[in-house]
């Protein structure tokens, strides 16, 4: 008959691997616990009265309303912070044609700030349908609104062009041309700041025409040569212009005319301008 193993000896005979995996086994249970009652006292908190919304701030919006953002976030004061989702609210705002970016933050334990950065209007676009905004990548935003901002240099000439906005390679050339003549012209120079262009129409056969808003006369930019040299060549002569007190004479200025010379039409007679 076998003699039998001290306890002793057999708890040196057990293998470390074999306390390894006991030790894991015994560390997933313990997971499993915390985590069956980690959700479940999430599940209590996200109906705990503690985390209800009391209130919603919204700033950086101007074009797009306030309750137009609170509906859109389908957030409200009888929803829980804890409970909502930050990623999905960004989403369904940045849905919104005048918002690009959108920020949700939890200010504990019950308020909800929204931050939103609008696109910018740069000018307004004519289409057969009526007057929009288009920002800087000449993009169309939305339908201009009679309620909201109107002071901007409106673009004509593209009425029934179907082109499509938000795919760049459709963009036409004469319009990419102006949405960087008005770059430059932000940068307020005191001859010709972007607020004092009226209209920038898109001529098949004569190019870019300009209407300033406090002189009724066409100006032909023309096509030729880079946008921001025909804007300061216009500059010198506008600059001229108001040096002599001639605008009251003018009918026309036409960048157009030859290379390196631009003519100045007057009601009775023509004055070329060298430059």
């Amino acid at each position: 008959m076998k003699s039998l193993k001290n306890p002793k000896d057999l708890r040196h005979s057990f293998k470390p691997q074999h306390k390894l995996l006991f030790k894991g086994i015994a560390l997933l249970i313990l997971l499993a616990g915390l985590g069956f009652g980690g959700k479940h006292v999430y599940h209590r908190l996200c109906q705990c009265d503690f985390f209800q919304i009391t209130a919603v701030r919204i700033d950086g919006n101007r074009m797009a309303g306030k309750e137009q953002i609170a509906a859109l976030s389908r957030v409200d004061i009888h929803s829980n912070l804890l409970a909502i989702n930050v990623a999905q609210v960004q989403s369904l705002l940045e849905s919104h044609p005048w918002i690009a970016k959108a920020e949700v933050i939890r200010d504990w334990p019950n308020r909800l700030l929204i931050q939103v950065q609008e696109r910018i209007p740069v000018a307004l676009l004519s289409r057969e349908t009526g007057l929009f905004y288009l920002d800087s990548r000449a993009q169309i935003i939305a339908a201009a609104n009679p309620m909201q901002e109107l002071d901007f240099p409106v673009i004509t000439g593209l009425e029934n062009f179907p082109f499509n906005t938000a795919r760049a390679a459709q963009i036409p050339a004469p319009l990419q041309d102006i949405i960087d003549l008005l770059k430059v012209a932000n940068r307020n120079n005191p001859i010709l700041p972007e607020q004092n262009i009226s209209e920038i129409h898109i001529s098949e056969k004569k190019g870019l025409i300009l209407y300033l808003l406090d002189r009724p006369f066409p100006i032909y930019l023309g096509t030729e040569g880079k946008i921001s040299t025909r804007y300061y060549r216009l500059v010198a002569v506008l600059k001229d212009l108001y040096k002599t007190q001639e605008f009251a004479e003018v009918s026309y200025i036409r960048l157009d005319y030859q290379k390196d010379t631009i003519l100045v039409g007057k009601h009775e007679s023509s004055r070329v301008h060298r430059g």
